[in-house]
C-alpha cells in the first residue's frame, strides 16, 4: 500500500494539535473536543464543532525551483447562534486556535503552521449557528 499523501499527513497533524484544545490544558474553550476532517461529522445545528479542510496547495513563489509547496487550510468552527455568549466565544475559539498553532511544527520538513485570516459569519446563509473561519498556511518540502 502507498503512503499517506504528504499533505493529508500534514492536515492530520493539525487537526491532532487542534485536538489539544481544552480548558483544562489551559485554553479558554474545548473545542478540541468536536475536531473533524470531513465536514460531515457535524451535522447537527446545534452541535459546537471544529472542521479543518484544505482549499488547496501551490507552488512556494519564494522557492521557484525548489520542491517547496504552501497548504492552504481552513478551521471552522461552528457554534449554535442560540448561545447568549456565541459571538464573544467565536473570539476566544480563534485565539485558542492561534494559540495552540503558535511557533509549532507540524512536521520535520514543514514550517510553524501560519494564520493567515479570521472571519467572523453571523448565520451564514440562514443556519442558526454563528462560525468563525481561520484560514491556514504551511509551508513545506514535498
Amino acid at each position: 500500500m502507498a503512503e499517506t499523501a504528504p499533505t493529508w499527513l500534514l492536515l492530520q497533524r493539525i487537526a491532532d494539535r487542534l485536538t489539544e484544545i481544552r480548558s483544562d490544558r489551559g485554553y479558554r474553550t474545548d473545542i478540541g473536543t468536536s475536531v473533524a476532517l470531513e465536514p460531515a461529522q457535524h451535522p447537527d445545528e446545534v452541535a459546537i464543532g471544529l472542521t479543518l479542510a484544505s482549499l488547496g496547495i501551490q507552488r512556494d513563489a519564494n522557492k521557484p525551483h525548489g520542491r517547496h509547496r504552501l497548504l492552504q487550510g481552513l478551521a471552522e468552527a461552528t457554534l449554535p447562534a442560540s448561545l447568549a455568549d456565541a459571538h464573544a466565544q467565536c473570539h476566544a475559539i480563534a485565539a485558542d486556535i492561534e494559540d495552540a498553532l503558535d511557533d509549532w511544527i507540524p512536521l520535520p520538513n514543514a514550517l510553524p503552521v501560519q494564520v493567515e485570516d479570521i472571519v467572523f459569519l453571523d448565520r451564514p446563509e440562514g443556519l442558526p449557528v454563528v462560525a468563525v473561519q481561520v484560514a491556514l498556511t504551511v509551508r513545506y518540502r514535498r
